[in-house]
């Protein structure tokens, strides 16, 4: 299967200007719950405002997190391909199982998951320790990776 990363490319924007709306709303009802009225609590006990602040301030931190990846892809210039993966690459692995999956090595929006002609591409960082081995590597490579106790062992079928 041929991927077309530009369109994955539009499919990510699309992705984080829904999650950046989502983000503003919730930012939005957190802070109007911090200082509405009802929230602040007649006694020391009564914490509900002092909640709703921190989920506010949790709130506006996705909300950065989220402003800052979109603006990343907005901008992102994808490279001309190459053989050795490294960020904007899309891999595609198979583990021990037989069972195949795509990733897009990103330098932000690490865990988004969306869908391309019927299947799931993950977009992972370099932070990850997944991403963090895939780094250099080349179609045909194989990447082990220990995970607690077990290892984990991927061959690596394309990278685009």
């Amino acid at each position: 299967m041929q991927f077309d990363k530009v369109a994955i490319l539009r499919l990510i924007v699309e992705r984080l200007r829904a999650d950046l709306a989502a983000a503003e709303k919730a930012v939005a009802i957190a802070r109007d719950t911090a200082t509405h009225p009802d929230a602040q609590g007649s006694s020391k006990y009564e914490t509900m405002g002092l909640e709703a602040s921190y989920l506010a301030q949790g709130q506006g931190q996705r909300l950065v997190e989220v402003e800052r990846a979109l603006t990343h892809f907005m901008q992102l210039k994808l490279p001309d391909p190459s053989q050795h993966i490294g960020l904007s690459s899309l891999v595609v692995l198979r583990d021990e199982q037989g069972n195949e999956q795509q990733l897009w090595l990103a330098a932000d929006a690490g865990g988004m998951q969306l869908e391309y002609r019927g299947r799931t591409i993950i977009v992972i960082t370099p932070k990850s320790p997944l991403g963090k081995a895939l780094l250099g590597k080349c179609d045909g490579d194989i990447v082990e990776l220990s995970i607690g106790e077990g290892n984990r062992c991927y061959d690596i079928l394309e990278v685009y």
